[in-house]
């Protein structure tokens, strides 16, 4: 199967794209998109490419609300042009969708996730990736900042941390079976076992005595249903209180 992905070079290269790249190279032929994603200028045909895998964007709520225009140009106009372009050469596609537009008046990221799943064309998955972490994730995260000690503080937020290998592979059961799942429009990725910004605080830095404070703008709760997936036989293999 040949399939063309982005997010792995160019433009902000992404966390997930690079991580899907080196654990399934050798299973699909995966071409990669290494231009600046704003200006998509392929002219894609089904000859080529038998999917599209979309996963260049900009992330990070918080962030979002500093430079939203930004966040416009990528997430949203952006994948227009690579939507535009799937529908016209009949190619089918999986793009990153995000929990986020559970609530998506919350932020410029939350919205412009919404806008994309409004936008997509009839032969197109998005997948809500719910707060994903693992090695070599972005440097602000707070998984990767906690790991460091560069945490000031932290909030009473519950999220579902999705380790970036289950995403990855949640992403290949829905390559797979792209014909039985695309009716379901968008789907949750992630674990269903949501665990509190303190629980994660104390496990990987015992004894922080970090203070609670109040943030605004995003999600308090974020809880995936993977009972989709788990009907295509994934199962996630991390927990991120564990090992």
């Amino acid at each position: 199967m040949n399939i063309l992905l982005t997010g792995t070079r160019g433009y902000r290269p992404g966390f997930i794209g690079n991580n899907f790249l080196k654990l399934y190279k050798d299973k699909y032929d995966i071409f990669e998109y290494d231009g600046d994603i704003r200006n998509f200028d392929m002219k894609l045909s089904a000859f080529d490419y038998d999917m599209v895998v979309h996963l260049a964007a900009l992330a990070g709520v918080r962030r979002s609300h500093e430079i939203p225009t930004e966040y416009w140009d990528v997430n949203v106009k952006a994948s227009q042009l690579i939507f535009k372009q799937c529908e016209e050469a009949r190619i089918p596609i999986i793009y990153a969708s995000s929990s986020s537009i559970y609530e998506w008046w919350l932020s410029p990221y939350a919205s412009t996730k919404w806008f994309m799943e409004c936008i997509a064309p009839p032969d197109a998955l998005g997948l809500r990736f719910h707060t994903v972490y693992g090695p070599n994730s972005r440097t602000d995260m707070l998984y990767d900042k906690l790991l460091k000690r560069e945490v000031e503080y932290i909030t009473d937020h519950v999220r579902d941390w999705t380790h970036v290998e289950d995403v990855c592979s949640a992403i290949d059961v829905c390559i797979q079976n792209f014909h039985d799942m695309k009716h379901l429009v968008a789907i949750d990725v992630g674990t269903g076992d949501p665990v509190t910004v303190k629980q994660l605080a104390d496990k990987v830095w015992p004894d922080n005595n970090l203070p609670i404070r109040k943030v605004t703008g995003e999600r308090t709760i974020t809880c995936a249903d993977p009972s989709v997936l788990k009907e295509f036989g994934w199962e996630p293999k991390h927990h991120i209180l564990c090992g």
